[in-house]
């Protein structure tokens, strides 16, 4: 009996602790925009080719899992070897098409910066996704598809109009840009910063 109070009482105090944060603009977040979207929407601008990213997997697992459908992981162009922005994020878009995006995440991230063998060239990517059970002949259809580029030049033009900078950056609802440097403080990173986005999302709805 005692463990079942002890545990309710660590329930509550963690609840409490969740509400008693106190999220502030300029510190937590910054507003990118005067209008939000109709729905809930997360965005997730990543590189494979950033390091940060490649720590941050299990924080956009978590956003994954809790907002489903609504939440979106876009690569960028800016970040990596010389001429690969196109080619890799065409891949991406790729690895969409192909419904292998849980696949493809962590072998490419895993060759990037376990293995310290970077991709610099569409071959190289090609062999990755050949690893995940892709062959060549499907991967060049669906890279060369227009789907695929339709979906290349969406992630361009978001990372555009919200002025990603860096990586990763996360885009709540087309209007709040959530920052990092608000918890350097935190003992739970990764929890407090799901209490933001959770808080962004439910803001002025």
């Amino acid at each position: 009996m005692k463990k079942f109070w002890l545990a309710i009482a660590l329930t509550i105090g963690a609840m409490s602790s969740a509400q008693a944060m106190d999220f502030r603009e300029g510190v937590h977040y910054e507003i990118v925009s005067e209008e939000r979207t109709e729905k809930t929407e997360i965005l997730d601008f990543f590189s494979f080719y950033c390091n940060a990213c490649y720590q941050f997997q299990p924080f956009s697992n978590m956003l994954a899992e809790e907002f489903g459908d609504n939440f979106k992981k876009y690569h960028v162009d800016f970040v990596g070897p010389q001429g690969m922005g196109e080619t890799i994020v065409q891949a991406w878009a790729t690895a969409s098409i192909l419904d292998v995006k849980s696949e493809l995440a962590p072998a490419v991230f895993r060759q990037h910066f376990a293995q310290r063998n970077i991709s610099n060239s569409k071959d190289d990517l090609k062999t990755i996704f050949a690893s995940i059970g892709v062959d060549g002949d499907e991967f060049e259809r669906a890279y060369n598809s227009f789907p695929a580029r339709s979906l290349t030049n969406r992630m361009r033009r978001e990372a555009q109009k919200y002025d990603v900078r860096a990586t990763p950056t996360f885009i709540v609802n087309g209007r709040y840009r959530m920052m990092s440097s608000g918890f350097r403080d935190s003992n739970n990173f990764f929890d407090d910063y799901l209490a933001l986005a959770k808080y962004l999302v439910e803001k002025d709805s």
